[in-house]
């Protein structure tokens, strides 16, 4: 008797081996590269940035300060005034903000920023007129025609001008400067007065000029020479009486003869002087 062993995998009946399939290999595949903005690459950082960074500030700078200036400057009316008030309160504002912006995101502090500077530039574009000096006839007098009087004033080694103040009618004036010591000059606030403005150098030297004094208000007169102003060097004239156009004005001193200014000045005839230091004002 013959023992055979049979193989229980074989046979018609007997399941199918399984087959081991191995996994097919995958390359990993790379995420793609975000682009890289144009300030931060390497050449920008390294030889531009350096170089027109600090140009980009120093512009910025001065068109924030000319901006500034102007609002300053242009305090004839109450409007720039307010803006003035306005856009210094807004940067105080944002330099507070930005401050504390611990949590604000890059882009929001550069908007910010932006408007900031924005808000100035254009506070200073919108009070470019009033910070000009304006001249409603477009120019100065003449040193020759026709005045109403004279106001003569002396420039004092003391830095100081006599007389202080003058009280006179509307119209058109001779005025003379006199040099006691130094170098000292003689200009208005009021460009509306049309006075060319006058400068000595020499002790005893005379200049000479003509103003129009058109409509009755106080106009200040002043050394231009730095520091002068501010050590006491400055004076006042009163005016009253009717407004009067520069044509009117000339007219009704050449029909009063009250005096010319010539190549050689107006310093001869004066008329009388009142307890205000007037000199040829007529009634």
């Amino acid at each position: 008797m013959t023992d055979e062993t049979t193989d229980p995998t074989e046979g018609d009946d007997a399941p199918a081996a399984e087959t081991a399939v191995a996994p097919a290999s995958t390359a990993a595949v790379e995420p793609a590269a975000e682009p890289v903005p144009w300030w931060r690459r390497p050449t920008f950082e390294r030889y531009y940035a350096p170089l027109f960074i600090p140009i980009i500030a120093v512009l910025g700078i001065v068109i924030m300060v000319l901006n500034l200036s102007r609002l300053f400057l242009s305090a004839h009316g109450h409007i720039p005034v307010v803006v003035g008030a306005i856009i210094t309160g807004a940067i105080l504002f944002g330099a507070s903000a930005i401050s504390n912006s611990s949590r604000l995101r890059s882009s929001s502090m550069s908007l910010l920023t932006i408007g900031f500077v924005l808000l100035i530039i254009s506070g200073g574009w919108l009070v470019l007129g009033h910070s000009q000096v304006k001249n409603a006839n477009g120019g100065t007098l003449a040193p020759s025609g026709p005045c109403a009087g004279n106001i003569d004033v002396t420039a004092l080694p003391s830095i100081k001008f006599t007389p202080t103040s003058f009280s006179v009618k509307t119209g058109v004036y001779c005025v003379t400067l006199t040099d006691a010591d130094g170098s000292h000059t003689l200009d208005f606030d009021n460009p509306a007065t049309l006075f060319p403005g006058l400068q000595v150098a020499a002790t005893g030297e005379k200049a000479h000029g003509r103003i129009f004094l058109g409509s009755a208000d106080d106009y200040t007169y002043f050394c231009a020479i730095p520091g002068h102003r501010a050590a006491g060097m400055v004076g006042a004239v009163h005016v009253t009486g009717p407004t009067l156009t520069l044509e009117q004005a000339e007219a009704a001193a050449g029909s009063s003869g009250g005096g010319s200014s010539g190549a050689s000045g107006a310093s001869g005839a004066s008329g009388a002087s009142g307890a205000s230091g007037a000199s040829g004002s007529t009634g």
